[in-house]
Formats: C-alpha cells, structure tokens, sequence
C-alpha cells in the first residue's frame, strides 16, 4: 500500500514489493503469482482495514443519542484524522479503485469493499433519522468520497473545519428530515 500511495498501481512488481517489505523477491513470487494477484490481495487487506475501521467508529457512534451536529462532527473528526495520518493508504485505495475499473479481476474486491461502506453509512444514516437510509447512505459515501479524493489532491490545511464539517452537518440535517422525500434530497 505504501508503493501504491507514494507511486501509484504501475510501480507494482514483485521487485519492488519485495524490496519495499525488505524480503527476497522470491518471498513475492512465491506467494503471489502474478501482479494483479499482489494487487488484488493489497485491496483486499487495505478494504478489511477500512471497513473494520469505519464499522468500529459506526457501532461506537450508533448507540450514543448524538445530535445531528454531534454525529457530522465526529464522523468529520474521524476522516480528517485518518487522510491526515494516512494519506498514502487513502491514495492506494483510490488508486485501487481506478485500477480495478481497468482490471476485470480487481472488481469483485471492489464492489464489496464499496457494499461495506454503504452499510455502514446506511447504520449511520438510521441513526440520524434518515426516512429512506438505503438511498441516503449512497449519496453520503459517494460526499465523502468525493470530498476525501478533494482533501488527498489538495491538502487544505482547514479541510475539517472549513468543508468537511459543514458539509456533513448540511448533509445529515437535510437527510435527517424526515418529511422529506428521496427524490427531494436529490434535487437539493
């Protein structure tokens, strides 16, 4: 994950993976047959990581009577500290995902480490008081995906405070609404 974060998906090759984890090379040939193999097994371990990430910061927030504020601020919190601690892991998993739209054999990786985060958005999206947390928690990942590839690209030292933040809160108030129909959600 290091060498995709630093370098992206193209510096993948059992050599370099070999001399980034400081093994034999043949280590990486032997556990690994091919180089979509090594890449497929660096998404499967970073999604795990995330997704058991995420589900422990949703099931620690889910039984607390938070406010709507309270639940975009610490979700917001979680986020700036993991793209600022991390930045290279949260590149790779970008990166993964784009290699896998150009390599069939990534997809399936892909699709389950996306259907972990609609869930966990979707528990989350029921603790707010979302009235349809199926539709509400795609719109919530595809923000915070989109506002995280932002933060990545550009470092914004203010990024918790100034936008993400605020976004979140206008997200989940709007979404909390319970007189709101999806279709209205979506049309702002």
């Amino acid at each position: 994950l290091r060498l995709i974060g630093a370098r992206g998906t193209d510096a993948v090759t059992h050599r370099a993976v070999a001399r980034e984890a400081g093994v034999p090379l043949s280590a990486t040939t032997y556990y690994f047959d091919s180089r979509d193999e090594l890449l497929q097994q660096a998404l499967l371990l970073a999604a795990r990581e995330e997704t058991d990430r995420l589900e422990g910061l949703v099931l620690e927030l889910a039984p607390l009577s938070l406010s709507v504020g309270e639940w975009a601020t610490a979700v917001a919190a979680q986020i700036a500290a993991d793209l600022h601690s991390e930045p290279a892991k949260h590149i790779a998993l970008f990166e993964l995902g784009l290699e896998a739209a150009r390599t069939e054999a990534l997809r399936g990786e892909l699709a389950n480490w996306q259907e972990a985060h609609v869930r966990l958005a979707e528990m989350g999206c029921r603790a707010v008081g979302s009235a349809d947390p199926e539709l509400d928690a795609g719109i919530v990942v595809a923000t915070l995906m989109g506002l995280m590839l932002q933060q990545l690209a550009t470092r914004r030292p203010d990024f918790e405070e100034a936008l993400l933040r605020p976004a979140l809160t206008r997200l989940f108030r709007r979404l909390a609404s319970r007189d709101h129909e999806p279709s209205e959600v979506m049309a702002g």
